[in-house]
């Protein structure tokens, strides 16, 4: 029986920078004519961004004897289940530009997002790995559905477990989550350090 409720952030800060979203669109970050008008293009469209972004992410920790007993929780104390988004808006823009033939615009607004999305994740992840730390565990890296042999279906599970329509997130039948720019994740909390694995363990108690 799932005994803890869901927590959910709707605070965010967002840096978006240059050189993740030209990696995210392919250029290669090399001064010329169209790095130019990239540049100009995402301080552009980076400013309109603040009104699209409609962030939140609902997470909840669960006892490993509260989980489903996946092989992917074996050896954990805890699971910590997330689902994130930035609402569906920027996808919408996007997609409205491309209509207007304006497809380079609406590259950088759909990169814009992806990395909005990822910042969002990653600020997920700072707070349930600190929260590890406090309970004196070792949080893991966090893994969406599709990922180290765990399936895609699992989709279903943590959408089982978390009221993601809170955050006006839903999936499809092939596990895709709507709106598109959403990440799904969990991370272990261990007893024992070993077991972690994170490269980054400055994490304080």
């Amino acid at each position: 029986m799932i005994t803890n409720f869901a927590e959910k952030i709707d605070i965010f800060q967002f840096e978006l920078h240059e050189r993740n979203i030209l990696m995210r669109i392919g250029h290669k970050n090399k001064p010329n004519k169209i790095y130019d008008t990239l540049i100009n293009i995402i301080h552009e469209e980076k400013e309109k961004l603040k009104s699209l972004l409609h962030a939140a992410a609902v997470y909840k920790i669960l006892d490993y004897s509260e989980t489903n007993h996946h092989p992917i929780f074996k050896n954990a104390d805890k699971v910590a289940l997330s689902i994130c988004t930035i609402g569906p808006g920027v996808e919408s823009e996007s997609r409205r530009l491309m209509k207007k033939d304006e497809t380079l615009r609406g590259l950088v607004v759909d990169a814009l997002g992806s990395e909005a999305a990822e910042e969002v994740a990653e600020q997920v992840d700072k707070i349930l790995s600190k929260k590890a730390r406090k309970m004196d565990l070792w949080p893991s890296r966090r893994f969406s559905p599709g990922y180290k042999n765990w399936d895609i279906k699992e989709q279903k599970y943590i959408f089982k477990i978390l009221p993601a329509g809170d955050i006006g997130v839903t999936f499809t039948k092939s596990y895709m989550m709507v709106p598109r720019k959403s990440v799904s994740f969990r991370i272990n909390f261990y007893r024992d350090k070993k077991l972690s694995k994170r490269k980054t363990q400055v994490i304080k108690a």
